[in-house]
């Protein structure tokens, strides 16, 4: 079973749904952070759930940006030995899930085989107790999961690149009408990612007020 799966979700739903349809293997609880008032409650129920034994959709009021939904979701479900992680624009092969559950645990950091290996992966609360959560500093998206990857790293924590399947449909959310404001995000999260790297920080780092307004897709 996989204790835990977290999906944050933007824009562009029908994308989430797709996905929802592939799932074959027993969940545990299924997380989904809805960043945009874009998931229908209505749609939802019309879902199968043979698979999913408890599921809870989170409208929240702001976009949280993609850390600070991973790290919330960990946060609120605090006794899994492990974690699924989505992008929601990914579709579960058979059989993929199956080998996730199979292949994950409380010992390690499992990515996907899809394209990028982050669309889909499996942290552990050893890793989580270790290196600690993600940087919600990097805010909305991109550069979180190479910030974590330098922390384990540097913690001698082994990042595991599996070759599960995992069918992905890469940026759907910049598609969706976040190209031209990523164009004004992507660079500073660089930057903060690279200072951190420079300064040797291996802390979780911090929200900012100021960062959030300033580098806002709301």
């Amino acid at each position: 079973m996989i204790p835990v799966l977290i999906v944050p979700v933007l824009a562009n739903a029908d994308r989430l749904f797709e996905m929802l349809r592939t799932i074959d293997h027993e969940i545990g609880t299924l997380v989904v952070i809805d960043n945009g008032e874009v998931v229908s409650r209505h749609r939802l129920t019309e879902v199968s759930w043979a698979h999913v034994k408890h599921r809870y959709l989170w409208r929240m009021p702001a976009n949280l940006g993609v850390a600070t939904s991973w790290n919330l979701g960990i946060k609120a479900t605090p006794f899994a030995p492990w974690w699924l992680v989505a992008n929601f624009d990914v579709l579960w092969p058979a059989g993929s899930l199956a080998r996730f559950a199979a292949e994950a645990g409380p010992d390690r950091l499992l990515l996907s085989g899809g394209a990028p290996p982050w669309c889909a992966f499996a942290i552990g609360e050893q890793i989580v107790s270790r290196v600690g959560l993600f940087d919600e500093g990097l805010h909305p998206a991109y550069w979180e999961d190479i910030d974590y990857r330098r922390r384990c790293d540097a913690h001698d924590v082994q990042v595991v690149e599996s070759n599960i399947e995992v069918v992905h449909s890469n940026s759907s959310t910049l598609a969706a009408g976040y190209y031209h404001r990523n164009l004004d995000t992507f660079g500073p999260n660089a930057d903060r990612a690279a200072q951190r790297a420079a300064q040797g920080d291996l802390t979780s780092g911090e929200w900012s007020l100021e960062a959030r307004r300033a580098l806002s897709w709301d």
